[in-house]
Parts: structure tokens; sequence; C-alpha cells
């Protein structure tokens, strides 16, 4: 009778181990599509001591639009990639310059703001981008390149 339980205790254990495994492969399998389905984050930072204005308030502002736009270069960053461009120079067999330039160009439409907030003295912003967003924005902007959308504010037409 003790033979037959702890055969009994070792199948249960078989039986338990393959169900984490079966269990680890579709988590495994659920992280990897919403890996395909997920969203561009992008975080944007700005000191605020450090921006101009006459006073706290003026620097605040002028820190939130800095963090913007950095964050909104790091979202082009994310979905168009960065062009680096590197120069170094040598003389008698030592390193005498060494430079990296980068440079992100892209046009960047869709994303939202997820969160701003200021943390000690920098000021911060979040950017969120939805793929599925990207890929439809793309397609009307393909669909409509020829169209001229004509735009009437106080006697300014913008095309």
């Amino acid at each position: 009778r003790g033979g037959v339980m702890v055969k009994l205790r070792g199948l249960v254990g078989v039986v338990f181990s393959s169900l984490l495994m079966l269990s680890a492969c579709t988590q495994t399998n659920d992280s990897a599509a919403e890996n395909l389905q997920s969203d561009f984050i992008a975080v944007g930072y700005a000191p605020i001591a450090v921006q101009q204005g006459d006073s706290d308030d003026i620097k605040m502002l002028n820190a939130i639009k800095a963090s913007k736009l950095d964050a909104y270069k790091e979202l082009a960053e994310q979905v168009y990639g960065i062009m680096l461009t590197s120069e170094n120079s040598v003389q008698y067999n030592q390193l005498k310059n060494d430079s990296l330039k980068s440079k992100v160009s892209g046009l960047v439409r869709g994303a939202k703001v997820l969160r701003t907030y200021h943390q000690g003295d920098l000021y911060i912003t979040e950017l969120g981008l939805n793929v599925t967003t990207l890929i439809l924005l793309n397609e009307y902007q393909n669909e409509h390149a020829n169209e001229v959308v004509e735009v009437d504010v106080e006697d300014a037409v913008y095309y």
C-alpha cells in the first residue's frame, strides 16, 4: 500500500509540473501578443530652475513646454529611429577628437499626454502613442494625400 501512495504522489507531482509548464508557455505567448500591440511610451524631462522667466510661474510654464517637447523627441526616436554621425581624429596614434551627433526627424501624430507632473526641480511629461492609432493615421494620410483641407480662422487661411 505504501508503494501505491508513492507512485500516486509522483504522478500528482508530474501532472502538477506539466500544468505549471503549460501555463508558463501560455503566459509567454500572451505577453508576446501584448508586446506586438503595445503602445509607445515616452518621458520628457525639464529642470524648472534653469528656465527663463521673471517669476517661478513663468519658469514652470517653460519647463512644462520643454518637457513636452523632450517627450515628443523621444517618441519620434522610438517611431522613426535616430540618425547618428560620429567623427574622431587621431594624431601620433593618440585620440585627439571624438564626437557623436544624433538627429531625429519625423511627424508625430495621435500622441496623448498620459501624465504631467513635477518632482523636485524637474517637470516630467509622459506621452503615449497607440500603435493602432498610428497605423490608422498613416492609412488615412495615404488615402487623402492629395486633398487640401482649408481652415479659416479670424481672416487667416491655412492649408
